[in-house]
């Protein structure tokens, strides 16, 4: 691409969003039009209930209850037997970072990673709050986090959360279209992102180097790839071989 040519589509992306940037936050028509459409773009308007289509409120809540109490239940136990399987184990030096307790100074980097402006969850408060109010809360919140790691149990109400359906496609027919989200308040959040933090150094030392998806370094597109070459092998020996396809669309919405 030339010079010029990227100078006019950096020209253009400035551009479009300077509506955004002159109107976004300001009480505005632009504004409040955003609100709308963003509004009805996500919002349930009816759900394919078997062959007809359905619009009455408590008849689609009846249906999110059962798709979703019936996605997250328990699994039966499908008799997979583990029996003198070596699995890989940390070192004593990673087990101690991970029991480690929380300092203030991790604390707050979360903190502060953390985008402030979102909408708040349920204990109301969202991140701006929290950093403009560090100095007044900062021993609250490392109280908060050290009687976690004493006890093992967060303080009633702290993993209450809002869940909201995210639309995954453009034209909405099956609740299964939709994807659902949980928005979990300032505390638990800051407690699973101290705790992220530490995990995603230990992962690539215990977890097999054939996963090749969700860690750091590694490509999905590494397993198409070996897949394409297994199956190019087979074809030029005149091998017989066995492919099986697994469907892991709801792997994320399996409580086991």
């Amino acid at each position: 691409m030339e010079k010029d040519d990227i100078k006019l589509e950096s020209l253009i992306c400035q551009r479009a969003r300077a509506n955004w940037f002159k109107f976004g936050d300001s009480y505005t028509r632009f504004f409040h039009s955003l609100v709308r459409w963003r509004r009805v773009k996500n919002e349930v308007k009816g759900v394919q209930v078997g062959d007809q289509w359905c619009e009455e409120p408590s008849t689609v809540r009846l249906e999110v209850k059962k798709l979703f109490k019936a996605r997250f239940k328990a699994t039966k136990d499908l008799g997979v037997k583990l029996d003198g399987v070596e699995f890989k184990s940390i070192n004593t030096s990673d087990n101690e970072s991970l029991l480690a307790i929380f300092f203030e100074k991790k604390i707050r980097d979360v903190v502060w990673q953390c985008e402030g402006s979102k909408s708040p969850r349920p204990d109301e408060f969202n991140f701006n709050f929290l950093k403009q109010s560090w100095e007044i809360l900062k021993d609250d919140i490392v109280d908060a986090l050290s009687f976690f790691h004493e006890s093992g149990s967060l303080p009633k109400g702290c993993n209450a959360s809002f869940t909201a359906l995210v639309p995954k496609v453009r034209d909405l027919i099956k609740l299964e279209q939709y994807r659902p989200i949980s928005l979990v308040g300032a505390l638990y959040k800051i407690i699973l992102k101290v705790l992220a933090g530490r995990l995603k150094k230990v992962p690539l030392s215990v977890i097999d180097e054939s996963q090749s998806t969700f860690l750091k370094g590694r490509v999905i597109l590494d397993s198409v790839l070996m897949a394409n070459e297994v199956l190019e092998g087979l074809k030029r020996k005149g091998r017989s071989g066995l492919c099986l396809k697994l469907d892991f669309k709801k792997a994320y919405d399996s409580v086991r």
